[in-house]
């Protein structure tokens, strides 16, 4: 069968004409932040009423942090979060132009309240909690003189946490395999400060996954994964050295540690850092099920104790949070794929292991269609000429059967 030239001209146009359908829905204007003291606000306005749903990313399998609105009426949306919640990165900072509390997270606006599609959007929302600057004053009255007030400002130390190769001013490690040999370093670049590095633990950033790894008094919980950490004689820098380990079928690890300071003069150190932790581990393992407080717990673990920092930082004001870096770890049979068991794995072929270098060519609905009507019209045209050159070959064949 053969299609008429106007047929296969119409099918054509309809291919190259035919769109898939879209959601006919968008954000009208860029959305708002508003950070309040509890609670983080975001607030936009659609082309159309609202009839998706809002979420943070990584966190849409968990219920508090999904909203759906697939009753609204309204343009106008707005979703809030208590603060700390949904797995929402906090991090304290004490630099010279920046001090306080910076609370981030990532919201995806989907318009559809299943998949994600083209017209969604995803907003990077950061709230920084500034916090007022500290002044020292003091005041000496001699006799009926004038009172004359002596102030000084003391900034506070800029501290950092980062996961380093090879030593602890080595470079900083972004990828690393289990097993891999890494120096966790804290410093604060302050002569006039000490520090007590407490409560550090690490998750696998979707809030699934979170394990204590030094408790509040500056111990290793598991020494076999975090050993008790080696400070200098400033007290001002502190470092372990780890194996890296990674939690199972999860390939991204997340550090965090809280950092107390107190200032050197007067001896308001003394005592206080580096922590006592003695050989047997984590002070909190000996205080289980608040026992600490008991004093028959207490006088049966004397003389553990009494090798031990007993005073908690976690209350004092200039105490601040860290977060290392993000590090993506493979295990170890990854490397066999490279044919050298020594190399280490270079960004470019961990990059490659993430998916993060290949291009992806999709096909939506429309070219799929025109595709097809294009193969079909090239089958009909080549089925065409066919049947042309049999007719006229066997034409031919007659002629020269009736002239013989």
């Amino acid at each position: 069968m053969i299609l008429p030239l106007s047929v296969l001209v119409t099918l054509f146009r309809l291919a190259r004409s035919a769109d898939p359908p879209t959601l006919d829905n968008g954000i009208a204007e860029l959305p708002l932040v508003d950070c309040m003291e509890d609670r983080v606000k975001l607030t936009f306005k659609t082309q159309r009423p609202f009839h998706g749903r809002i979420f943070v990313k990584g966190m849409v399998d968990k219920q508090n942090c999904v909203r759906d609105f697939v009753t609204n009426q309204a343009k106008d949306v707005t979703f809030e979060l208590e603060n700390g919640a949904c797995n929402m990165r906090r991090q304290r900072m004490l630099g010279p132009e920046k001090r306080g509390m910076e609370m981030s997270m990532t919201i995806i606006i989907s318009f559809h309240s299943t998949f994600i599609t083209k017209v969604d959007r995803a907003y990077r929302c950061t709230c920084f909690y500034m916090e007022a600057d500290k002044v020292v004053t003091n005041r000496f009255d001699v006799s009926m003189l004038p009172t004359t007030d002596l102030i000084d400002t003391a900034r506070m130390p800029l501290c950092t946490y980062s996961v380093r190769r090879d030593s602890v001013s080595g470079p900083i490690v972004e990828y690393a395999k289990v097993g891999e040999t890494v120096y966790h370093v804290w410093s604060c670049e302050s002569d006039m400060f000490s520090m007590l590095v407490h409560s550090c633990f690490v998750d696998d950033g979707n809030g699934d996954e979170r394990k204590p790894l030094l408790d509040e008094h500056g111990c290793a919980i598991d020494p076999l994964i975090l050993p008790d950490l080696t400070y200098n004689k400033d007290n001002n820098v502190a470092y372990a050295q780890v194996n890296v380990f990674k939690f199972a079928d999860k390939i991204s690890t997340y550090f965090q540690c809280a950092v107390s300071t107190c200032m050197n003069t007067e001896g308001m150190c003394d005592g206080k850092t580096p922590p006592r932790c003695g050989p047997s581990g984590s002070f909190s393992a000996l205080s289980n099920n608040n026992q600490f407080n008991n004093r028959r717990a207490r006088r049966a673990t004397g003389d553990r104790l009494s090798n031990r920092t007993t005073v908690n930082w976690v209350h004092l004001a200039d105490t601040m949070d860290l977060a290392a870096n993000k590090i993506t770890v493979f295990e170890l049979e990854e490397k066999e794929d490279r044919g050298n068991d020594d190399e280490a794995p270079s960004h470019a072929h961990l990059a490659i292991l993430q998916g993060a270098t290949a291009p992806v060519i999709c096909l939506n609905q429309s070219r799929i269609q025109f595709f097809f009507i294009l193969s079909f019209l090239m089958l009909t045209l080549v089925t065409a000429l066919t049947v042309y050159t049999l007719r006229r070959t066997m034409v031919v064949q007659k002629k020269c059967e009736l002239n013989a």
